[in-house]
């Protein structure tokens, strides 16, 4: 580009953005709704999290790392939908926990439990401003998928994923039917991890939400605790008075023709009537002839 074109491209006004087009944050979510434990997509799809306890695979014997292994591999073989694992890993926070030993220490009245609690608490201090304690978590996401999409090439995904879906309404009747195909598939995957020797414990309402605050909110987690969700409820108000009853236009006046019809309508009107007019008689001078 010569600076002739560089000097018409800097000079040209850029676009301006329309109103209403900025993005919200919830925009960028893709889930719409979580219910009864269900997280629902915005898409429609349905999701339910399992939360697993872990296994100390390195601790275990040959005999028992094979033993894993097949019934691993059998648990994955006999699934006819995808699942997703996912494990993520947070920082302990510890000072709760050592301020309540502060204080129990504070109130105690044998030394030499004094001195053997000072010296535990001096050495997890020291420990914390070493290294950081973490703790990991494992969950496995079952899936119901409304309409199974088909495959595309990369191009065809990336602009999918890159457009904003619009979300899908769904119907209450249709809502529980594909929540009890999502319960059956999540008790497949109870009983397949349990072959395993993994136990599991399917996520409520409140444990969702509290696992999605936590991931997108990471430090103000660590402060800022959730509320109840059963708390968090307004009381239902209602209409006093009559029932309420649909919008009436009121009735158009209508107009009148002429300045007289006009003084009619506004003046009462009077009947007149009319004036009866007694006859009078002249009497005749003189009697007959």
């Amino acid at each position: 580009m010569n600076p002739a074109q560089q000097e018409y491209a800097n000079s040209k006004t850029p676009p301006k953005k329309k109103k209403g087009t900025a993005d919200s944050t919830q925009n960028h979510l893709k889930f719409a709704e979580v219910r009864d434990g269900i997280v629902i997509m915005r898409d429609g799809s349905l999701r339910m999290i399992v939360m697993c306890s872990p296994t100390n695979y390195d601790l275990k014997s040959s005999a028992e790392k094979d033993a894993i292994e097949y019934a691993y591999q059998g648990f994955l073989n006999g699934l006819h939908f995808p699942i997703q694992i996912c494990i993520q890993s947070r920082k302990i926070d510890l000072d709760s926990y050592l301020d309540n030993l502060d204080q129990i220490l504070a109130d105690q009245t044998n030394p030499l439990l004094a001195g053997l609690m000072e010296d535990y608490i001096f050495n997890i201090r020291d420990l914390l401003n070493q290294v950081n304690i973490m703790d990991k978590r494992f969950y496995v996401v079952v899936p119901y998928y409304v309409v199974e999409a088909a495959k595309g090439n990369v191009f065809k995904e990336l602009i999918s994923s890159a457009t904003t879906a619009k979300d899908v309404v769904q119907t209450s009747a249709q809502f529980e039917e594909r929540k009890q195909e999502l319960i059956q598939r999540t008790s497949m995957v109870a009983q397949g991890l349990a072959s395993i020797g993994v136990r599991s414990a399917v996520l409520k309402t409140q444990e969702v939400i509290e696992l999605y605050y936590g991931s997108y909110n990471i430090d103000e987690a660590l402060e800022q605790q959730l509320s109840n969700i059963q708390d968090v409820t307004m009381p239902m108000t209602s209409r006093g008075g009559n029932p309420a009853r649909p919008y009436q236009a009121p009735q158009k006046e209508v107009e009148p023709q002429d300045l007289f019809s006009a003084s009619r309508a506004i003046q009462p009107q009077t009947q007149t009537q009319p004036q009866q007019v007694q006859p009078q008689y002249k009497p005749q001078q003189g009697g007959p002839m």
